[in-house]
């Protein structure tokens, strides 16, 4: 009864909500092409919108209401994860850029889960993500809008996004790294003892 209460809380339904956002990303971000009316980038930002809001709130609503749970702990970065790799699998096929940083984040959250499921199952132990982690999310996150927004005519005839594009990527690379490093550094400490 404890896994079904903790499984069914204000903050684990966001971030299953979240997971389940993945979806109208997938298709706002296949509707973006260089002749996308507004419309389709409206959507397509409406869908980030509710991905991030979802993101701070199930934090905010878990904290709040002291509603952490493993189980939480566990939902919110796969979350972040499906809708990450819906965005980067899409911008993979048109920036190689991007295509570098999913291989670099599919062999390190691989690793990252190895272990995770290793010390869940070992010593009962569920980690929350790093500071670095949450940073990275949202740089990598606000240089995919960008870059995104770098398609449509109708936008980028108006803005140039490219160079905010470039500074949140080389942020999100900055803390890409620092984050590995807090995670391998833990870990391996862990195992020392």
């Amino acid at each position: 009864m404890k896994i079904i209460y903790s499984l069914f809380n204000i903050a684990n339904f966001l971030s299953i909500f979240r997971i389940f956002l993945a979806i109208p990303l997938y298709y706002s971000l296949n509707n973006i092409n260089p002749n996308s009316p507004m419309y389709d980038v409206y959507i397509f930002l409406f869908v980030c919108l509710l991905i991030a809001l979802s993101d701070i709130l199930d934090g905010y609503f878990a904290r709040l209401f002291d509603l952490v749970t493993d189980i939480g702990k566990f939902l919110d970065p796969f979350a972040d994860k499906i809708c990450v790799l819906v965005f980067i699998l899409f911008l993979s096929i048109h920036i190689p850029g991007y295509f570098v940083l999913f291989i670099f984040l599919l062999v390190r959250d691989l690793i990252i889960s190895f272990f995770s499921i290793y010390f869940a199952t070992k010593e009962g132990r569920v980690f929350q993500a790093n500071i670095f982690g949450k940073w990275f999310l949202f740089f990598i996150g606000m240089s995919m809008i960008f870059a995104v927004l770098t398609v449509p005519k109708v936008v980028s005839n108006v803005f140039n996004f490219g160079n905010l594009n470039s500074i949140f990527y080389v942020l999100s690379w900055i803390f890409f790294v620092l984050s590995t490093f807090k995670y391998f550094y833990k870990y391996i400490n862990l195992l020392r003892k």
